[in-house]
């Protein structure tokens, strides 16, 4: 069974064997040590500080195998982005090109630099042990987030976002950047994607093109990988298509991979999401699966077994009980898997 929990520093040699599984791809969680201690570490202080309202707080979670007690997974929440330097994306839009002489109008797609998405939150870096890519680990992780927002609400917007994994083969070569980011960041694309892992993003507001790029001046290959999502994360981007998130016509500037977004309530498991006390069953429970947390802040917990609601709470199991490390009548929270 799994358990997801905060992130601390004794997972720091996990986190770095998960960030170089993950391979070329997630900025947001790259493979080096000190910038993954670094996360932790602002993780932490987001949990222990009181919120009003959104800020610079970053929050992460990792998933436990709890026979092992491996960890087997990672996930992660910003509160806001663009909070020190705008945080870009690419705009798809339309360039309307007519001659009325001619008898030509033409509607031309092109990439607009933006910063749409500043003062937003996002959910970051869902890295998973390939071998625990099964369906109830990756929406155990994926959807845990979204109890936490749940459950806390003044700290996060009412807006959520999600970057997608862009197409790039084992190489580390991406069309997309090969054929636009690299004339102008001289560099190859593993280099540039590690560079926005590990530093701040000013390179990228001094070197990107102000002006629009015309989608048909661009090569084939290129053209052919805008908005298209990586084979690795197709999983995790239908649970999040799933739980609500739609594409707005936002693509990494990157990569090219698309950004899915949502109204926070809107989304599946907070809507559905439901709070009492935990009773504790007797028999085995025969209940449907659901996901089921516990905990304040640093002591969040989120697992996934099978429950039956009830009118006074929800019935789980003793061991469930005891992974979530409650007694009967804790205040839960859950929803159905």
């Amino acid at each position: 069974m799994y358990l997801v929990r905060p992130a601390d520093f004794a997972d720091l040699p996990a986190l770095e064997r998960l960030a170089q599984q993950a391979g070329i791809g997630i900025t947001n969680f790259p493979a080096n040590r000190e910038r993954l201690n670094d996360k932790i570490a602002s993780s932490r202080r987001s949990f222990m500080t009181d919120v009003v309202q959104p800020g610079d707080e970053s929050y992460l979670f990792v998933l436990v195998e709890t026979k092992t007690e491996q960890i087997v997974g990672c996930c992660g929440i910003d509160a806001i982005v663009g909070a020190d330097t705008p945080f870009y994306s690419y705009r798809i839009d339309e360039v309307v090109h007519a001659s009325p002489q001619l008898q030509i109008h033409n509607r031309i797609p092109a990439l607009f630099l933006c910063h749409d998405y500043s003062g937003t939150s996002r959910l970051i870096a869902l890295v998973v042990d390939k071998a625990h890519q099964n369906l109830t680990a990756m929406s155990l992780l994926s959807k845990a987030r979204l109890l936490f927002i749940a459950r806390h609400p003044e700290r996060f917007t009412k807006r959520l976002f999600v970057e997608l994994r862009g197409e790039n083969d084992k190489h580390g070569h991406s069309a997309f950047w090969d054929a636009l980011g690299r004339h102008f960041f001289s560099m190859d694309f593993k280099k540039a994607d590690y560079l926005s892992g590990v530093s701040n993003k000013h390179f990228i507001a001094e070197l990107m093109p102000r002006y629009p790029i015309y989608v048909p001046t661009l090569p084939e290959a290129a053209q052919e990988v805008i908005g298209v999502v990586h084979e690795d994360s197709s999983q995790s981007a239908d649970i999040l298509l799933d739980e609500g998130f739609e594409f707005r016509g936002y693509v990494d500037i990157f990569d090219a991979g698309p950004t899915v977004e949502a109204r926070t309530e809107s989304l599946h498991t907070i809507a559905q999401q439901k709070m009492g006390k935990a009773l504790i069953l007797t028999e085995t429970c025969k209940g449907a699966m659901h996901l089921i947390s516990a905990g304040h802040l640093e002591d969040f917990r989120v697992t996934a077994a099978p429950a039956e609601p009830q009118t006074a709470g929800l019935g789980i199991e003793k061991t469930t009980q005891e992974r979530l490390g409650i007694s009967s009548g804790s205040r839960i929270q859950w929803v159905t898997l």
